[in-house]
């Protein structure tokens, strides 16, 4: 049988790699066991069997033995590796009261629920057993304690458990960082006491490097660049997180092997003009990244990192393409001897993933950009290549891939290494603090004027991620929900590559000779011509990215934050006034900017509510806002007060909310019609009837707003006829909301409440009311942010859907 002659020639070239590089296949072989290690042993025998089979029949029988030999080696060393790290889990019974010492591995990272953090117990029957200690939202740990802190806790520690209905496996999350299960937190203390030994002194390094790299940094950029080089994200506002997850720049916040390997790349010219050989500086950056990987945590991810960086070093250092491939299998090798479950986890995946990826796509991506500066176009090309390798994963694990990740990451690429090498730089001079006196305020004064050098490029980066992360269509949301489909992807994107480089070596010729024309033309001329195109590719991007001008005419707009409230006035004169800002993850902040708000004239905080009130904070530290009425009734609710503190914190005027109050605001009038003054004493239980009732009127138009007040509270009311409202309390249940009605007599109503709400609002009662009112009835769940118009005395209304 004849095989067409481009199968043929693939065989060919597969046969080839075969006879030429056995010790790669052997390797992969063995990374493959150890990948397999939880499979039934006979589908690993079978699949021993099949690869034995092929290569034996292609000639190569003892390169066949040897890979079937070795992928039965590594299914067998990573079952014993599996069953050492079951030994703990093992020990835990299904719910045992603990009592004792134990030491604090990581920083503690908020929840909505409370916080979490890696403890080793030190003393009792679990000694050695690591376990993520839970406390809830009532509970604090000790001021001041940091990882290698030793506490003395109290609690339950049980087998981990996922909630009832959750896509996450919790427990399978945890094996895979090598935690035994849950301590459900009842109490803790610190000791005074810190871990001593090589570990000890580490923690004391990581303290004087957190300090260092935040010298001279407001402390949102410092939690910033300590995630980027410490891998400490738990500081960094979730808000941020969210910007940079959807601009595509999270794997910036998660110390990676580009961490590594940037460290090396600073280290590499300092060793050398030490005068060291070629093998001592590759020994010594050995021991670098072998400090620095528990300096920063020595997590699973930094594991991950230090072996991923370590192989690229050498690969680097070793100069051959076959070379890295096999550097690569290594790291595969190492981590997952360390712990064969890891193969499981997202963050592995896309780190070799992405390896992988620049491994084949950035050489050739690499030629057409010849002309470009040499940095230039390796950085273009790598992101190129990494963004193409990942995105399947993306989609698989995480159900969405950001379609602004690409020209994120070019824009910021020219700031990211010089953001991570000043802070490895403060990290250094950190470390006089151990010498104490002259020293040590030396090293500080100098790690402070970098800090202010390094603001400025965390601020431009944060603003890259910002930007990018508010345009609508940052992020499409795609699902590749099964393994087959993933693999299926990765296939077609492999056919896919195969085709191209087959259609650009036809070409080869005629790009070979356009690209001599180009380096034939004078270097001053190619630098003008390349800075003519990033001008114009910067422009376009500053034009897309800006924000619109605000409406030019009066506009009302019912926010889409979800199951919450956020209702925006904007006014032609520009004049803007927010009553509440829906929850926290809603980020109204973002909804105002695309709306083209610059300043608010007016925030109104109708009542503590965490859907009312948790995105008030983003707004007050994202846009200039003169006036903050507080209808917090006296509340003391953590949340809350952070938000009022956050307002003080900014300079911005401060007005209690009360019955009678008129406020003139530019073009917009809003006069308060409740809450009445309270008695002294607690705020009461329920904050909603005492929410902020409001009229916002602009010439002849007047709209009504009550937060989740309910007719009890606003029957007894003076109330004026309105054209528009926005429904109480999200469309709950309200018997007297006909008489309401038939008092306000608006024409236009806006319900905002969240799809699919577990509350059941908008209830049929309230829909049934309105319908019988003749108000016209918008939802944001159903048509998203609804905007109302008034121009010359007529409404006009706009939905998003």
């Amino acid at each position: 049988m004849t095989l067409p002659r481009g199968v043929e020639a693939g065989c060919s070239r597969a046969l080839e790699l075969v006879r030429v590089h056995p010790y790669h296949l052997g390797l992969a072989a063995l990374v493959a066991g150890l990948a397999a290690a939880a499979l039934p042993r006979e589908l690993v025998a079978l699949s021993a069997g099949l690869i034995a089979a092929t290569l034996a029949a292609a000639r190569q029988p003892a390169l066949a033995l040897t890979m079937a030999t070795l992928l039965l080696a590594g299914s067998g060393v990573g079952g014993a590796r599996l069953a050492a790290l079951d030994v703990p889990a093992s020990r835990l019974a299904p719910a045992a009261f603990l009592r004792g010492d134990a030491t604090l591995i990581e920083r503690p990272r908020p929840s909505k629920f409370g916080s979490s953090a890696e403890v080793q117990v030190t003393t009792g029957s679990l000694q050695g057993v690591h376990l993520m200690a839970r406390a809830s939202g009532d509970l604090e740990w000790p001021p001041s304690t940091s990882p290698g802190s030793e506490l003395f806790v109290t609690g339950t520690a049980r087998p981990a458990r996922s909630s009832a209905g959750a896509d996450f496996d919790y427990p399978a999350y945890l094996r895979r960082r090598g935690i035994a299960g849950e301590l459900v937190l009842d109490g803790m203390r610190a000791t005074g006491a810190h871990r001593g030994g090589l570990m000890g002194a580490i923690d004391g390094m990581r303290e004087r490097a957190e300090t260092a790299i935040g010298a001279g940094l407001p402390e949102p950029r410092a939690a910033l660049i300590r995630g980027m080089v410490l891998g400490q994200d738990e500081a960094i506002d979730s808000t941020v997180r969210d910007d940079f997850r959807r601009a595509g720049l999270a794997h910036l916040l998660a110390v990676s092997g580009q961490n590594v390997m940037l460290l090396g790349v600073l280290a590499l010219p300092l060793l050398a003009a030490l005068g060291l050989g070629p093998n001592t500086r590759l020994v010594a950056l050995l021991a670098l990244i072998g400090l620095y990987v528990p300096l920063a945590g020595a997590g699973a991810s930094l594991q991950r990192a230090g072996v991923m960086g370590a192989a690229g070093l050498l690969a680097m250092l070793l100069g051959r393409p076959s070379s890295r491939w096999y550097a690569l299998l290594l790291a595969a090798a190492a981590t997952l001897t360390l712990n064969p479950r890891v193969c499981a986890d997202p963050g592995w995946q896309l780190s070799f993933a992405a390896v992988i990826g620049i491994l084949i796509l950035a050489p050739p991506l690499r030629r057409p950009l010849s002309g470009m500066p040499r940095t230039l176009a390796d950085g273009v090309a790598i992101t190129l290549a990494a963004t193409f390798a990942t995105a399947p994963l993306l989609a698989h694990h995480f159900g969405a891939v950001s379609l602004a990740s690409l020209p994120a990451n070019l824009l910021a690429l020219p700031v990211v290494a010089p953001a991570m090498w000043i802070a490895m730089v403060q990290a250094g001079l950190g470390q006089l603090g151990f010498l104490g006196g002259a020293p040590s305020e030396i090293g500080m004064e100098l790690a402070e004027v970098l800090g202010s050098v390094n603001g400025v490029l965390l601020a431009y980066l944060a603003e890259v991620a910002d930007r990018f992360a508010e345009l609508p269509s940052a992020q499409a949301d795609v699902s590749l929900g099964s393994t087959a489909a993933l693999a299926g992807v990765y296939l077609a994107m492999g056919v896919g590559v195969l085709i191209v480089r087959r259609a650009a070596r036809r070409l080869g010729p005629a790009t070979t000779a356009e690209a001599g024309r180009w380096r034939a033309i004078a270097p001053w001329r190619r630098r003008i011509v390349i800075a003519l195109a990033v001008t114009v590719v910067v422009g376009g991007a500053a034009r897309l990215l800006a924000p619109p001008p605000p409406p030019d005419k009066l506009t009302v707009s019912f926010l889409d934050v979800g199951q919450g409230d956020a209702t925006l006035i904007q006014h032609p004169d520009g004049g803007a006034i927010l009553f509440d800002g829906g929850p926290e993850e809603a980020r109204v902040a973002r909804l105002l900017r695309a709306a083209g708000v610059r300043r608010l004239s007016a925030v109104v905080a109708t009542h503590m509510s965490a859907d009312h009130h948790g995105g008030l904070r983003e707004v007050l530290q994202e846009l200039p806002v003169d006036l903050l009425v507080d209808g917090g009734d006296g509340t003391t609710d953590p949340d809350f007060r952070a938000m009022l503190a956050e307002a003080d914190s900014q300079g911005v005027r401060r007005v209690a909310a009360r019955a009678g109050q008129t406020l003139r605001l530019g073009g917009l009038t809003v006069r308060i019609l409740a809450p009445e003054p309270r008695p002294p004493g607690p705020p009461p239980e329920d904050p909603n009837p005492r929410a902020v009732v409001a009229v916002v009127s602009a010439g002849s138009f007047d709209l009504f707003l009550s937060g989740d007040a309910e007719s009890p509270s606003l029957l007894p009311l003076s109330l004026p006829d309105v054209d528009a409202m926005k429904v109480s309390h999200h469309g709950s249940a309200d018997p007297g909301l006909p008489e309401l009605l038939a008092r306000l007599r608006p024409q236009i109503a806006g319900i905002e409440v969240g799809e699919d709400n577990s509350y059941g609002h908008p209830t049929p009662s309230t829909l049934g009311a309105l319908r019988a009112a003749g108000v016209a009835v918008y939802r944001t769940d159903e048509q998203g942010t609804i905007r109302l118009t008034v121009e010359a005395g007529r409404l006009a209304v706009t939905t998003e859907d």
